[in-house]
């Protein structure tokens, strides 16, 4: 088993190639571009291809629920890799898709919908808004690969060594599960982090590991009650939060591609690379997971709310004073404007932002 599922993922890769090139299935850089050459791109979709062939080989036992919404998830951000497709659209499909997978999980299935709708509803807005914060992570090379390959990892680790009051072991997923998508993640590595990138995952990509994380950590906080296990992914969403809350202050597109996120700055501003950029993130969120997994699981809710409280906290107060190094003077130029009843009307990213006075820390 072990084998295949090291050598399917190599094998589907080597095909995607073949055909991405035949197909002209490029990423072609533009102004607002974190790469300057053309490089191949929806390369993710082999997580998902992977995942579920492995699942029907041997067995996963991953419910209908959860593959009926990563196949629609995966197959529409595809799609909209290669041709484009509108941002009402494409919302709508995830909010079908997400819905899918929550009511996949035990403790949240149809028979508990009534008593539990808020539950649902939440997790289900909570599930889309990390689905789209991951995807914005495919910004930069090894940026969402080093960072999902943690997540996995600390999953797999929790599967493998938690256990409920009666000392029986706690395994919310099949553990080779988790290990297709960490052989898969290897081997993308090889081909993305790297200052030029050989492929992109594309949204077919993002989403569809962001989609298997989601469901991963949903089942986990179903098994055992806790929900500081949300901060697993917290690093990522934070800057995502943030940088959507940023852009909404400043009356722009929060649709539209741009440089915002504090990842991105570090690297265009802050002149860190890629591959810098993607480690510090991934070792952050290394530090908070090995932080959590030794949070005791009997830990009142109470003490779950806190606990997410503190991390939230701190981790939201470093990138303010981070990204302040790079953003404050255009949000008080912002202000400026708007007391002066002069505040700009497009939503489009101000080419203004990329100029050598931003490059200088004073933008």
């Amino acid at each position: 088993m072990y084998y295949l599922i090291l050598i399917l993922p190599i094998v589907l890769f080597a095909i995607y190639f073949f055909i991405a090139k035949k197909m002209r299935f490029i990423d072609q850089p533009n102004g607002r571009s974190s790469h300057i050459d053309s490089t191949i791109t929806g390369s993710g979709i082999v997580f998902s291809i992977s995942l579920i062939a492995l699942h029907f080989i041997f067995g996963f036992e991953l419910s209908l629920g959860f593959i009926a919404g990563l196949s629609l998830a995966v197959i529409v951000s595809f799609a909209d890799d290669m041709i484009l497709i509108k941002h009402s659209q494409r919302f709508i499909v995830q909010l079908a898709a997400v819905t899918l997978l929550v009511l996949s999980i035990p403790s949240l299935d149809i028979s508990h919908f009534s008593d539990k709708f808020p539950i649902i509803i939440g997790a289900i807005i909570f599930g889309v808004f990390v689905l789209n914060g991951l995807n914005f992570m495919d910004g930069i090379n090894g940026m969402l690969g080093l960072g999902s390959l943690i997540i996995l990892l600390s999953l797999a680790y929790l599967n493998l060594n938690i256990y409920n009051s009666n000392g029986a072991p706690i395994n919310f997923i099949k553990q080779e599960a988790i290990y297709s998508l960490i052989a898969t993640n290897i081997i993308f590595l090889f081909l993305n982090l790297r200052a030029k990138a050989k492929a992109f995952m594309g949204d077919a990509g993002s989403i569809g590991i962001g989609f298997s994380i989601l469901y991963m950590v949903y089942m986990l906080i179903a098994q055992t009650g806790n929900i500081s296990y949300l901060l697993l992914f917290s690093v990522y969403g934070i800057d995502s939060g943030l940088t959507v809350i940023y852009k909404l202050i400043l009356k722009e597109n929060i649709f539209v591609p741009h440089r915002d996120f504090l990842f991105k700055k570090l690297v265009h501003i802050g002149k860190y690379g890629h591959v810098r950029d993607s480690v510090i993130y991934a070792s952050v969120q290394l530090l908070v997971n090995s932080f959590i997994i030794f949070i005791p699981i009997k830990a009142s809710i109470f003490n779950q709310i806190a606990l997410l409280f503190l991390v939230i906290s701190i981790l939201t107060t470093v990138f303010i004073r981070t990204r302040n190094r790079y953003t404050k003077t255009r949000l008080i130029r912002f202000f400026s404007q708007r007391s002066k009843g002069d505040i700009p009307m497009s939503n489009n990213y101000p080419k203004s932002d990329f100029t050598k006075t931003e490059s200088k820390l004073k933008a």
